[in-house]
């Protein structure tokens, strides 16, 4: 089961994601992301991904930039926050390719201080 909670705060919004790692639930999460901060003006975002259970191959990865490009591109900048242990950028690289400000972080005060830069 994916849950998301998502607050907006004046300078970025926030989403805690849990879920399993499921090349299928993202789709639908970015979706979701992608109408709400729409809907809401924000401008940055801060993707919290720590309580991702599993893990995606490089395959897998590359697409989701590719989704997160697709859907969460009207975003001036996105961080994504994973594990040190799951960080290998596939995801970012992807989504930089296409032009698209989004850094993945294993900090939070690292991605907080980028966001607002």
């Amino acid at each position: 089961m994916t849950t998301l909670h998502l607050t907006h705060g004046p300078a970025y919004a926030v989403a805690e994601v849990s879920a399993l790692a499921f090349l299928e639930s993202a789709e639908p999460l970015l979706r979701d992301l992608a109408e709400q901060t729409r809907r809401r003006g924000d401008r940055r975002l801060l993707i919290n991904l720590l309580d991702v259970v599993g893990t995606f191959g490089p395959e897998e990865q590359h697409a989701i930039g590719l989704l997160a490009y697709r859907y969460l591109s009207h975003l001036e900048k996105v961080a994504s926050l994973v594990p040190p242990e799951k960080l290998t950028r596939v995801s970012e690289a992807a989504a930089r390719a296409q032009g698209m400000e989004l850094r993945v972080f294993t900090v939070f005060t690292e991605a907080v201080d980028w966001l607002v830069q």
